[in-house]
């Protein structure tokens, strides 16, 4: 088969990359960005440049559909957020090629914050007091008085971006106001403000066809950026009862098809899990899988195929895998942090020296350009880190405040 990849900034695209190549597969990789780390994997026969998704999306889906149309590619692999942007194509895409897609509404359910959580408690899952202002003068009346501590969140991101933690009410404040200038959101798009609910992190990812569960992971994080709670970069298979019930129950109703992916705060004391998260797309957490004795990419190839596929088996427990580069910035942060307690520094030090053979997203000795090509990217991208109040957690992946619009069918 010969499948266009997209989603190129995705460290799970190097893994389907990866896996595409070694099951026989011809794969053409399209990105907007000369420095998209999975471009370079040594499985790619052919990489297309295109326009910029995060600052073309019209210009994007025009030059993807273009791509698709040929009449060349037997399947699109979409791995990132550029799947919403080209829903609103689905029925061109699948005229042309084979693919997982839900249509735009579906997989705007799990990725925006709003709709999720008035899904979960339409369904009777748990989750967190959630507050989605209006307007500013709003948010503010609602600072004022909302019991704390709790969490700010971007109502369409990933990767952690504009998520921030508030334990004072002047912290909230500040906070709040810069997410809201950092990302330049307007009152139609303004961060949530969530109770906040203490405990370990519990994701989630799953291959689903027609509404049941193919495939799927559970994992904790082990280690995250920011410290504090974000971003999982490194990470252990643990599986949950009640996490699984609930993910059956939300991809169960919306019919969903293709990978999606969820995130439970476990409350100390109780257990119970809460839903704080979606993604209607695959994840980092299909390495984990892949090693855990659950391939979920050879398990698409036959899924879109329309080919038989009975449920995979579970993905072992205890299996870890980490963002390497993301876990090596957690380890330099650690020896600013052994200034206020040294002892319990140098213990988490030696649990990430324990791990440092744990398999790794990107990096591989079989095919190293991916590791390298991302480290240039990030060493290029370090003056908007130092100079601007660019938001760290958007160097890869950004908030897509294109998604509720349609692009310009007539142009594309």
């Amino acid at each position: 088969m010969r499948v266009l990849v997209t989603g190129l900034f995705e460290p799970a695209a190097v893994l389907a990359i990866r896996r595409l190549g070694e099951l026989g597969h011809t794969v053409v990789a399209a990105e907007g960005h000369h420095l998209a780390y999975a471009a370079y994997s040594k499985h790619v026969s052919r990489r297309i440049w295109v326009p910029n998704m995060r600052h073309h999306p019209d210009a994007y889906a025009r030059a993807i559909l273009r791509e698709i149309e040929t009449g060349l590619y037997d399947a699109y692999f979409p791995n990132y957020e550029e799947i919403i942007l080209m829903s609103h194509f689905r029925d061109r895409v699948l005229a042309a090629t084979k693919t997982a897609m839900a249509d735009t509404q579906t997989l705007l359910a799990l990725h925006d914050k709003t709709r999720l959580d008035r899904l979960a408690r339409e369904l009777g899952i748990d989750t967190p007091s959630t507050f989605a202002p209006t307007s500013m003068d709003e948010a503010r009346e609602h600072i004022a008085k909302v019991k704390l501590p709790v969490v700010i969140k971007m109502r369409h991101t990933s990767g952690a971006a504009g998520f921030r933690k508030a334990t004072t009410r002047e912290q909230l404040e500040t906070q709040y106001a810069a997410v809201v200038r950092a990302n330049r959101l307007p009152d139609s798009d303004l961060p949530l403000i969530q109770q906040m609910i203490e405990g370990p992190t519990t994701c989630t990812l799953h291959l689903c066809r027609a509404g049941e569960i193919v495939g799927e992971v559970m994992y904790q994080g082990v280690r995250t950026m920011p410290r504090t709670g974000g971003t999982t970069v490194c990470r252990e298979s643990r599986p949950d009862a009640a996490c699984k019930e609930a993910a059956a129950r939300i991809v169960r109703h919306l019919g969903f098809e293709g990978f999606c992916g969820f995130d439970f705060v476990m409350q100390t004391g109780t257990g119970r899990a809460f839903l704080v998260d979606g993604n209607c797309r695959i994840t980092p957490g299909v390495a984990m899988a892949y090693h855990g004795g659950c391939d979920m990419v050879e398990a698409w190839i036959r899924m879109v195929n329309e080919e038989e596929v009975s449920p995979l088996p579970p993905t072992r427990t205890g299996v870890r895998t980490k963002m390497g580069f993301g876990d090596f910035v957690w380890l330099l942060e650690s020896y600013a942090g052994s200034f206020k307690d040294w002892r319990g520094e140098r213990a988490l030090r030696r649990t990430w020296w324990a791990d440092r053979r744990v398999p790794d997203d990107i990096a591989s000795r079989s095919d190293p350009i991916p590791i390298v090509m991302l480290w240039v990217y990030i060493l290029a991208n370090l003056w908007k880190l130092v100079f601007t109040s660019f938001d760290s957690a958007q160097l890869f992946l950004f908030h897509n405040q294109y998604v509720e619009r349609p692009p310009q069918r007539g142009k594309t």
